[in-house]
């Protein structure tokens, strides 16, 4: 049975999400402000005809409007995660169209549903929601190593791959040593993942020592940490975090903003104080 107040927030959410008002809705639609309204407080529901329209107006399917039943089952779950990485998908293709906060806000949405699937493998509520309070660092499960943190860390690293590692080679420490240098954490601090930072603004942020700044550039781009983008226009040229290992540089300094925390818990998987 359909939930209307549920049809009411997801309505209110869609249409934030693009940054429109009730009124701007309520003009593509043909209806009174007041009946947008009353749709998203969940005082009524909106005709065929009309539902129709919203469905053309927030780029959403009928039926995901629709789907507000809230249970278990593993392939419903599957599907609103499907659902929402399609919302995701449209909000990229349509970026400069519709409001640009569209794309952060629902890649925020997909970092809180990868959230609470993390806190349902604690397997106890009464400890989830604790945990969920604490907001710290967390290591759970025998399947593998979980780490989530409110600041925006994340990393899952199966227990099957212990099996599959060996030592470091001496170029690979070359790497991670200058990584780990002030100068390295300088160098990736100021570039980005989306967008290539020019060299003239990245001897600015970086304040590293031109000869040093170019050793690091040669070691970086020759291990793939970090790549040049040579586009034409000269807003788009410019160096930038690689798609291909450059994930560990911020693991790296992921690493050393967990060690340098002073508290941290675990779950009873693990037992540990945490008082201190």
């Amino acid at each position: 049975m359909l939930d209307q107040k549920i049809f009411g927030e997801k309505l209110r959410n869609h249409r934030k999400k693009l940054g429109m008002t009730q009124e701007e809705v309520a003009e593509k639609v043909g209806v009174s402000p007041q009946a947008v309204s009353k749709w998203e407080s969940g005082d009524c529901l909106p005709d065929c005809f009309n539902l129709k329209a919203i469905s053309d107006i927030y780029k959403i399917s009928a039926d995901v409007l629709l789907e507000t039943r809230s249970n278990g089952n593993l392939d419903d779950v599957a599907s609103k995660i499907e659902q929402l990485a399609t919302e995701f998908t449209w909000s990229m293709e349509n970026y400069d169209r519709y409001n640009k906060n569209l794309r952060q806000e629902l890649g925020e949405d997909l970092w809180e549903m990868w959230k609470g699937i993390y806190f349902t493998e604690v397997g106890d509520r009464k400890i989830q929601e604790e945990s969920k309070k604490r907001g710290n660092l967390r290591i759970i499960g025998s399947f593998g190593t979980k780490i989530w943190d409110d600041q925006g860390i994340a990393c899952v690293i199966k227990s099957s791959l212990i099996d599959k590692l060996s030592p470091f080679d001496q170029s690979t420490q070359e790497v991670m040593q200058a990584l780990c240098s002030e100068d390295g954490q300088k160098l990736i601090l100021a570039l980005r993942c989306d967008t290539p930072t020019p060299k003239q603004a990245l001897i600015e942020k970086a304040n590293i020592q031109i000869t040093r700044l170019n050793e690091l550039l040669l070691l970086f781009i020759e291990n793939r940490i970090i790549e040049f983008s040579d586009d034409n226009a000269p807003e788009y040229k410019g160096y930038m975090i690689s798609g291909h290992c450059g994930i560990v540089a911020y693991m790296v300094l992921s690493a050393m903003y967990i060690l340098d925390k002073k508290k941290y818990e675990v779950s009873q998987f693990i037992k540990i104080s945490t008082d201190e």
